[in-house]
């Protein structure tokens, strides 16, 4: 699951390709702010996402448009 929430619980998509180890993801993503209504950090690491496919979702790195091979 190519999803990594950011610590103010941003939703960042990856392609397969793309998706960052989570010690790599949690130095860009992990200290960016507070997540809503005070939670405190909510950084997550291969979350689950919606289904990918169509044109709704692409790599935060390459723009790819993702799709059901990146499930």
């Amino acid at each position: 699951m190519p999803r990594v929430f950011d610590s103010a619980n941003n939703p960042i998509d990856f392609c397969l390709k793309h998706m960052p180890p989570e010690e790599v993801a949690k130095r860009r993503y992990g200290n960016v702010g507070n997540g809503p209504d005070g939670r405190g950090n909510c950084f997550g690491h291969d979350c689950e996402h919606p289904d990918y496919g169509g044109d709704n979702y692409r790599c935060h790195s390459c723009k790819k448009v993702l799709t059901s091979e990146d499930n």
